[in-house]
């Protein structure tokens, strides 16, 4: 389980270090971060369902209760801007993670849902990081710079969560055979027995 994790964790690294570039405009900005809300909240109850980790389980309302807060003060900034539109469901990329992550169940879902959360976290902290920084919009950027700290604390509760991952369970070893006779040892062995039934001659 650690490999993979660590290997979500490298992807998500590179991710946000290709995502530190200039800021989005207004509408790209809100439609990726109510994009991500929208993730994190529904990702987040199927882990309530389906985690077999507390950790995980705890991790999950922090998330439904922080991006709740969050979409709504989005909703708040974005319409004192006219024109803007927040999403208020998933698009298809990030339906098919969902429905990829909630196919999942117990340790394989705890899993997905930390290597989903890793990379999910990097990108906006990317994204907001970037908004915050250089945004054209005052109000999405005041909201942007005051998200970010919340954000990367999830983002650092979640490295925390991989770090802590067991590993996976050992592999069975190959049974098959062990018990097997090889050829032509069952002729053998009834040659034998033969023999001693029959006694000497």
């Amino acid at each position: 389980m650690k490999t993979m994790i660590i290997g979500g964790l490298m992807l998500a690294l590179a991710s946000g270090a290709a995502g530190a570039q200039s800021a989005p405009t207004p509408q790209d900005f809100v439609t990726k971060a109510a994009l991500a809300n929208l993730f994190e909240i529904d990702s987040s109850k199927a882990a309530l369902e389906k985690s077999s980790t507390d950790g995980v389980k705890q991790f999950a309302q922090q998330m439904i209760a922080d991006h709740g807060k969050a979409g709504e003060e989005l909703e708040r900034a974005a319409s004192k801007l006219a024109g803007l539109a927040v999403p208020d469901k998933l698009d298809a990329d990030h339906n098919a993670s969902l429905s990829a992550l909630s196919d999942k169940a117990g340790v394989e879902f705890d899993q997905a849902y930390i290597v989903a959360q890793t990379k999910a976290h990097e990108d906006a902290v990317a994204l907001f990081s970037a908004y915050a920084a250089s945004g054209t919009q005052p109000d999405l950027k005041e909201f942007a710079a005051k998200t970010l700290p919340v954000l990367k604390m999830h983002q650092d509760h979640v490295r925390r969560l991989a770090a802590a991952a067991p590993p996976p369970p050992a592999a069975k070893p190959e049974t098959s055979g062990a018990n097997t006779p090889a050829r032509g040892s069952d002729s053998v062995v009834e040659a034998q027995a033969r023999g001693r039934l029959a006694g000497p001659v």
